[in-house]
């Protein structure tokens, strides 16, 4: 939102500005590197969401599930309809943990049931980054608007962009969704997982849970629960806003359940045209 500028009032009030800007500075400072960095790349990508977000806002028309979030829906985008999800995690402890997505995906008219995407994600951990392209293609397979069901299956597979053998592993997941109510959404996962990483293979069948409920207009209310069998367990939940029917802002908070159950925070926003 663009802030209407105040005009200096006195020399006295343009002191105190002075002093309090110092002041702001000075606090960043002392604040450790590695925590400094996470906060100002933190800035700067919500910076650039909101600033994309009025370049397209006009064109653009919100939907919700995605962005962040691991449990899928089994819904697609409308025939000839595309969306952008873009988000910024860091870990909540470890400022030098931090990971950045941008996931486009569209449905053409063509095959009005097929959505593709690919997700560009980019992890650092302690100095050391990882680029990652994971290609998917989900199709709806059912869907019974009478009894608010809608299901669809999705493959991914990954690629990692900074090592010498490429391909990190791939996915298959069954989406399910029930809208019991107009507000309420409820969502079941199950699928498959196959990792390679430096010659170790793991295959583990996958699951997950999760809700939405529109709370307000302006106002959707998200949660989830996910795993996988003898592996990683995590949920996540937080606010959607909707900024009219034009964007969707995200903030999710989310913990690992297993490990050292490692603490997240994501900043986030979706458009669709």
């Amino acid at each position: 939102m663009h802030k209407k500028h105040t005009p200096l009032r006195n020399d006295g009030f343009a002191k105190y500005r002075v002093r309090h800007n110092r002041g702001a500075r000075h606090t960043l400072l002392l604040l450790p590197p590695a925590k400094r960095r996470a906060l100002q790349r933190n800035l700067t990508f919500i910076g650039v969401t909101l600033g994309l977000i009025l370049l397209i806002a006009l064109l653009s028309k919100a939907q919700a599930a995605g962005g962040a979030y691991v449990v899928d829906d089994g819904a697609v985008n409308a025939p000839g309809e595309c969306n952008v999800d873009a988000w910024y995690t860091a870990n909540r402890h470890q400022g030098n943990v931090h990971n950045q997505t941008l996931n486009p995906a569209c449905t053409f008219s063509a095959l009005p049931s097929v959505q593709w995407s690919a997700a560009l994600s980019r992890a650092s951990h302690a100095g050391d980054a990882e680029t990652q392209v994971s290609p998917q293609v989900k199709a709806q397979v059912w869907s019974r608007e009478d009894l608010g069901l809608q299901m669809a299956v999705s493959a991914t597979s990954h690629f990692a962009m900074d090592r010498q053998h490429a391909f990190d592993g791939a996915e298959l997941n069954v989406p399910l969704t029930w809208q019991p109510v107009e507000a309420l959404r409820l969502n079941l996962n199950s699928g498959w997982t196959h990792a390679y990483n430096g010659g170790e293979q793991k295959h583990r069948l996958t699951w997950g849970t999760g809700f939405e409920y529109q709370l307000a207009h302006a106002l959707t209310l998200i949660g989830e629960r996910y795993g996988q069998e003898g592996g990683d367990q995590a949920w996540q939940a937080g606010p959607r806003f909707h900024l009219g029917k034009l964007v969707d802002v995200d903030v999710v908070v989310g913990q690992s359940l297993s490990g050292e159950r490692n603490q997240w925070l994501s900043t986030g926003a979706t458009v669709r045209f």
